[in-house]
């Protein structure tokens, strides 16, 4: 029996020992996260920005308009990195006519300058045609496409008129650059995770969710029951 004993403790001793191990290095590490200013540095492991959801962000559109990148998230509206502007309808498309963009919904044109910055909406109350499905420019001229026909202004996008028009450069949505995907992901999730949040994670199991958690509580358990097989055999020691 005493033997049976001794083999158990030493069997569960080595499986639980990187454990303890672990949980011994991230304590200390942990213990002196001021002095190593582990709230400072940020991991950026694709991995692991994977597993805390932070390694993407969907855009519900993208479109691109010269040199800047347009995209919808949610409500917002973004050019580039930059939030400028909210909107509750879905995104349609945009055009750049000399120093402003213009953005359309379905139920109006969103006017930014140059540098990305909201001028003003339009919509049907400024004469701009109701239930737009897209916009477009047919030599430089901004032309949208509405359930009832085709429409075309001037600069000033205060007159509209009904065209019937072959050779419309329609615009398309685009993938987004990889580039603005970063930055995007900095606006939304910072910079990444921070190393002492990952070691803390590591440290209370919580890292592999609630399985971490009770996986730690079983290594007390087993600590508990190798502490109490580890008295009982040097009680039970010959003397």
């Amino acid at each position: 029996m005493n033997r049976r004993m001794r083999r158990l403790h030493r069997t569960l001793g080595a499986a639980i020992a990187l454990f303890v191990l672990l949980v011994s290095i991230t304590g200390l590490l942990l213990n002196h996260s001021n002095d190593l200013k582990l709230d400072k540095y940020y991991l950026t492991w694709p991995w692991l920005l994977n597993h805390y959801g932070v390694s993407d962000v969907q855009a519900d559109a993208v479109f691109l308009l010269d040199q800047s990148v347009i995209s919808q998230i949610g409500s917002e509206i973004f050019v580039d990195a930059k939030p400028v502007t909210h909107i509750q309808r879905p995104l349609l498309g945009g055009v750049s006519l000399d120093e402003v963009m213009v953005l359309a919904t379905d139920d109006a044109l969103i006017l930014l300058n140059s540098d990305g910055e909201f001028i003003e909406r339009i919509g049907a109350a400024t004469g701009v045609p109701p239930m737009i499905q897209n916009i477009g420019l047919f030599h430089g001229a901004p032309v949208i496409q509405t359930r009832e026909g085709m429409w075309r202004s001037d600069f000033m996008l205060d007159k509209w008129e009904p065209i019937s028009l072959q050779g419309i450069s329609w615009s398309l949505p685009s993938p987004m650059p990889k580039s603005t995907q970063n930055d995007l992901i900095k606006y939304f999730h910072g910079e990444g995770v921070t190393a002492e949040h990952f070691l803390l994670d590591v440290h209370n199991g919580r890292i592999l969710g609630s399985i971490g958690v009770w996986l730690l509580d079983i290594l007390g358990i087993l600590l508990t029951f190798l502490s109490l097989t580890g008295i009982w055999m040097w009680l039970r020691r010959p003397r």
